[in-house]
């Protein structure tokens, strides 16, 4: 009988940067099958996440610190642990375990580099960053189907037989699609129907959408990860900005207009293999620097002007909308 061979894997946040994993895990599971053990380390707050990856036989999720688990995980004497976060958690754990670690390339410097107008390169993909890990591994990354499958689960209501997806939630309001530009999209295509998705912090922005126009219909705060996964394989186009749904449409396969705000593509976390008649679309006069790393900074608020948000025009968004759907 075969050996297993064991891996474990840590990121720890966010909804995005976890669901940028799934190929990682993908491409293992791929190349070794059941003779694989993968499990993976995460906070409590982010297992929803994690659980959409498909191929992970166990989650190990903790509060603060991976000295939680580390005596549980010393027990199964890993082969070797893939560092995605490579943090001081991350690094907790490596010195805890017997195993081989393997780090991504994090690029502080040069996404910071970015942010200061110091650089104009983009930098390489998180996602293939990841992978490259891989390479000691010989596994191909050329997969017939990269993503691998998301674990998604139908909402207990109907659905429209054609929708659009609305996604406009963020952590930062540098990312978040703004009502204003929300209101534009919904009244000028009245004949389309909107499906819109978010937290319990978009309750409110679906509700008053869906008061206002009969063509709308929220999902905010309702459903789990995993439903809002299932919704936007579904959907006929997903509109949003830099966040995890965006992530999410881009590992299911939907069309996508990703809407870029105070980061940009160039930080390294754009779609990664989207569908093929996606489009990303950025503030116009604003150049093509980003204002912050994560979203939470806006270098034109200094001087008095607003959010790079607002200045992608929401006639351009519908325009893409008429083109692609």
């Amino acid at each position: 009988m075969q050996q297993q061979v064991k891996f474990i894997i840590t990121r720890f946040s966010s909804i995005g940067d976890i669901v940028l994993t799934a190929p990682v895990v993908n491409s293992i599971r791929t190349h070794y099958g059941d003779a694989a053990r993968i499990d993976y380390v995460t906070l409590n707050r982010f297992k929803s996440a994690v659980e959409l990856i498909d191929g992970i036989d166990k989650i190990h999720g903790i509060e603060k610190s991976t000295a939680e688990v580390s005596k549980k995980l010393q027990e199964i004497w890993f082969d070797y642990l893939l560092d995605l976060h490579g943090n001081i958690r991350s690094r907790s754990l490596a010195r805890s375990l017997h195993a081989l670690v393997f780090t991504v390339k994090k690029k502080p410097a040069a996404r910071l580099s970015l942010v200061l107008g110091m650089r104009r390169q983009p930098i390489e993909h998180f996602t293939d960053r990841s992978l490259s890990l891989l390479d000691t591994f010989y596994l191909s990354n050329e997969l017939p189907n990269p993503w691998g499958k998301l674990n998604t689960e139908k909402p207990d209501f109907a659905l429209p037989s054609k929708f659009i997806a609305l996604t406009p939630g963020a952590a930062h309001a540098g990312k978040q699609l703004p009502i204003s530009m929300l209101k534009e999209i919904c009244g000028s295509l009245s004949e389309y129907q909107f499906l819109v998705l978010g937290g319990d912090d978009m309750k409110s922005t679906g509700e008053s959408l869906e008061a206002e126009f009969a063509n709308v219909v929220s999902f905010c705060g309702k459903g789990s990860l995993k439903n809002t996964a299932y919704i936007l394989q579904k959907a006929s186009l997903a509109i949003g900005g830099d966040t995890g749904a965006m992530h999410i449409a881009a590992a299911v396969g939907v069309k996508l207009i990703s809407v870029w705000g105070c980061t940009r593509p160039s930080l390294g976390l754009s779609p990664w293999k989207a569908h093929p008649d996606s489009i990303m679309l950025e503030p116009l006069g604003r150049g093509d620097r980003p204002c912050s790393r994560h979203g939470a900074k806006c270098r034109f608020k200094k001087l008095g002007k607003d959010l790079c948000i607002n200045h992608v025009g929401s006639e351009r968004i519908v325009a893409e909308v008429r083109r692609l759907v």
